[in-house]
């Protein structure tokens, strides 16, 4: 749900800003924080770094890292720490830490790394980190969308009658799309349920649902600033389109419920990104549960894990957690230092791996995570779509037998966060595209 990326990025920016190097550290500055959390070490590491105060920052990116990990961001502002404090060697060993995650950004234009320019391992480092950018992947195309106004969020799979789903945040419908025979159907109309931008979609064949989340979002053709916060889940027959029921978020507060998935149990779990929480509907039940929050930031992607008992969510700052599904309780999966989880948006597993669409990194890309037999580590990973021309806004997937179709260019990207059109923008008819999967 690319909205998330507005309320994550305070968090994010905090994150980048919290990098320098080493020993030069402000004691006044870093003595107020040393007992508070990540939260509050992140926003004195910006505080730090908009002062100049690089020992500061580096401290409190440290203090950080401790307990997030290798988020790219802190792993690439260590660099500039460590760099603005001429410790030149660790510097470049945090550059090519970040060039191992496969991501790119133009760092021969950062000032921090200006006196570093001309030798031989920053010329191959930025060359490395350059060409990440380079278009990777064989994607093949599925199907295009018809309306250009369309702008996909969600997609979802009914392996009984062949259909896909689509959820649109501009008009709050729902079609439904056929390869052989009938083609696209819509089967909610827009406004029909008292709903707003469609986000995230599950079947549940068993019981014959189609699970939708809704959110009164600008990106919304029809948005009301007086509905703001708002949003709800939804069930709808899944032959017939009909409403059997809706769950609104609690009253109070800011919710955003916008990614879902259906445990084999039948129990629905959604991921709210303005709350940082999860929530859940048991099979049958009238209650909407709050489940899991605390730890999380801006949760977005979940999946069930191979043993049934655990839930793994894509926290688009902090990585993938794993939330018992009896208690609530939540861990981190270890990561390796060249491997980069942020930013995550839709996520499928497969077998021991996790198929992630990632939309909050540059290139945006889909990649595969795999992970130990157990689930609690992700030992290595492999782009599988990255870079390439349609891959402009890519958002939700679904797994499909053996492949994973996905949505590459939604049209988020063409919209400011006013929900307007950016000047010299058109939307143009999405695209759902397939791979094959391990």
């Amino acid at each position: 749900m690319r909205i998330t990326i507005q309320r994550a990025a305070a968090v994010v920016a905090a994150l980048v800003a919290c990098t320098p190097a080493a020993a030069q550290d402000s004691t006044a500055t870093v003595t107020a924080v040393v007992d508070s959390t990540w939260r509050q070490h992140a926003a004195a590491g910006e505080a730090a770094r908009a002062a100049g105060d690089w020992g500061a920052w580096r401290y409190h990116l440290v203090r950080v890292r401790e307990v997030v990990g290798y988020h790219p961001s802190i792993v690439y502002n260590l660099a500039r720490a460590d760099a603005r404090l001429e410790r030149t060697e660790d510097a470049l060993a945090w550059l090519q830490t970040y060039a191992a995650t496969g991501l790119t950004r133009d760092v021969a234009a950062d000032s921090a790394f200006f006196r570093m320019h001309g030798s031989p391992a920053w010329t191959a480092l930025t060359e490395r980190i350059g060409g990440n950018a380079r278009p990777l992947g064989s994607a093949q195309p599925a199907f295009a969308l018809t309306d250009s106004a369309f702008v996909p969020e969600g997609i979802a799979f009914d392996p009984q009658t062949q259909r896909f789903f689509l959820s649109s945040i501009r008009s709050g419908a729902i079609t439904a799309y056929a390869a052989e025979g009938s083609g696209f159907r819509e089967l909610v109309p827009p406004r029909r349920d008292g709903q707003w931008a469609m986000l995230a979609l599950a079947v549940d064949s068993a019981s014959r649902t189609l699970w939708a989340t809704t959110a009164a979002i600008p990106f919304y053709g029809a948005y009301q600033a007086a509905d703001s916060g708002r949003s709800a889940v939804l069930a709808y027959d899944l032959d017939s389109g009909a409403l059997r029921r809706r769950w609104d978020a609690p009253a109070g507060g800011r919710h955003q419920f916008g990614d879902m998935t259906v445990g084999p149990d039948g129990t629905v779990y959604v991921s709210d990104a303005d709350e940082g929480a999860v929530y859940r509907i048991a099979r049958g039940s009238t209650e909407l549960e709050r489940f899991a929050s605390g730890e999380l930031v801006s949760p977005q992607g979940l999946a069930v894990a191979s043993d049934g008992g655990r839930l793994l969510v894509a926290d688009y700052v902090r990585g993938i957690a794993a939330i018992d599904r009896e208690s609530g309780e939540v861990a981190w999966l270890e990561v390796a230092d060249s491997t980069s989880v942020s930013g995550i948006d839709g996520l499928v597993r497969v077998g021991h791996s996790l198929i992630a669409v990632q939309n909050g990194v540059e290139p945006k890309r889909v990649i595969e995570l795999r992970m130990n037999d157990a689930e609690t580590r992700i030992t290595g990973w492999r782009a599988m779509e990255s870079g390439t021309p349609l891959m402009t806004e890519p958002t939700h997937a679904v797994l499909v037998g053996g492949e994973v179709f996905f949505i590459p260019d939604s049209g988020w990207d063409r919209l400011n966060p006013d929900g307007t059109l950016k000047p010299g923008m058109v939307l143009e008819p999405a695209h759902v595209l397939r791979l094959r999967v391990p």
